[in-house]
């Protein structure tokens, strides 16, 4: 029954959206596309592989003119338009019908006195437009409490009925030594909106940072770096070992140069791993995460370490002292494990070997494997087909 559900659920949220959106997992670009900028940059956003965007709007006249030109590039918007807890039938009304809409948005990072009117204004626009969906997104664990946060997220599911669930973190961080580090917060806050997931049968949607910048108060003081390929493998895919149905970026702004609008390094990394995401899309999309284990020295507080072999098939398995996530998933009849390199800096080697032959899945395909030696690339994953 919740598996029957859960599909259910992915179905009403692309509904509206086109194959490329129904068969691969969505990828949001949060902001960085300026009202009025759309001609220039939504070509970019495609060339990127990203699907989603939203954008902020003053008002639907604006909010419509980019939504049909988001559909010539085969684009959705989630629009921010501004008034919309004010006027959100009209809003609704007039941008419901539009083919490229995903869903409305609503807010970022609300605070626990915001629930009661957000479970009245996500019913209001569900009554409206029972397609779309609204988008909130919720601040991560260590900035709503850590010693609370699956209260207040239970209260937040319980009292705002949203068809995903979409939460931030940016857990690569760079000291003054230069030496990079990762969130201590960040898997344990993915476990908890996981579990959140699970519990209520939504499926969630988690970020990578794409932005340098420096971020002091109310946080704790970081310096994000600029993003390597492995900074954003690790984001993404560890997003997706634990079950995340869409990756979200913050933000599209940091692809390009504002004064030009020519591309920045970081794009050709991200357009990169969108490619990988839409080749695996075929192991995570509708897919159930059967169980998650962490693997070497650095295990994440209340994470589970491995303790033996995930699956019967496997007949060796071991990282060489390395740090691994592992995740056993099952989509349809299929069963999958997947093991991540969580070094974002570091190439590492695991070496595994199966009692039978299976598959090892490549974005672009799949090959017969055994067993032996598999270098994985910082942040980067090697998934087998079980049976």
């Amino acid at each position: 029954m919740r598996r029957f559900v859960t599909i259910l659920l992915l179905i009403i949220l692309f509904a509206s959206c086109s194959n490329k959106l129904v068969e691969t997992i969505p990828i949001i670009s949060y902001g960085g596309i300026p009202q009025g900028e759309s001609d220039s940059l939504f070509p970019l956003v495609q060339e990127s592989g990203i699907d989603i965007c939203i954008v902020w709007y003053k008002d639907t006249k604006a909010a419509n003119a980019d939504l049909d030109k988001a559909s010539l590039f085969g684009l959705k918007l989630i629009p921010a338009v501004s008034g919309f807890g004010d006027n959100t039938e009209l809003i609704v009304n007039s941008l419901k019908d539009n083919t490229a809409l995903y869903g409305y948005f609503v807010k970022d990072e609300p605070e626990m006195s915001d629930l009661d009117s957000l479970g009245r204004l996500v019913d209001s626009v569900w009554k409206y437009d029972p397609v779309h969906p609204s988008y909130i997104n919720l601040y991560p664990n260590w900035a709503w409490g850590i010693d609370d946060y699956e209260d207040k997220i239970a209260v937040f599911a319980k009292k705002v009925d949203v068809k995903f669930y979409s939460f931030d973190q940016y857990p690569i961080t760079m000291g003054k030594d230069s030496l990079i580090s990762i969130r201590p917060t960040w898997y344990k806050n993915l476990e908890q909106i996981a579990r959140l997931a699970k519990i209520n049968e939504r499926p969630f949607y988690a970020f990578a940072l794409t932005t340098s910048h420096h971020l002091t108060a109310p946080s704790p003081e970081a310096y994000y770096p600029v993003p390597t390929l492995g900074h954003i493998r690790l984001q993404v895919f560890s997003n997706l070992l634990y079950g995340a149905q869409g990756i979200e970026y913050f933000t599209f702004k940091g692809l390009y140069d504002s004064r030009t609008h020519a591309k920045e390094p970081i794009f050709d990394i991200v357009k990169q791993v969108n490619s990988e995401i839409k080749g695996y899309s075929r192991v995570f999309l509708g897919c159930e995460v059967l169980d998650t284990w962490h693997i070497g020295k650095d295990i994440p507080e209340t994470m589970h370490q491995y303790y033996g072999s995930p699956d019967k098939c496997i007949k060796h398995f071991e990282t060489n002292g390395q740090d691994a996530l592992v995740s056993l998933i099952q989509n349809k009849e299929t069963k999958y494990l997947a093991v991540q390199n969580k070094d974002c800096v570091q190439s590492e080697t695991i070496n595994i070997e199966f009692k039978k032959t299976v598959k090892r899945i490549f974005p672009r395909g799949e090959r017969k494997f055994s067993g032996g030696e598999v270098a994985l690339e910082p942040g980067n994953v090697a998934i087998f087909k079980l049976n």
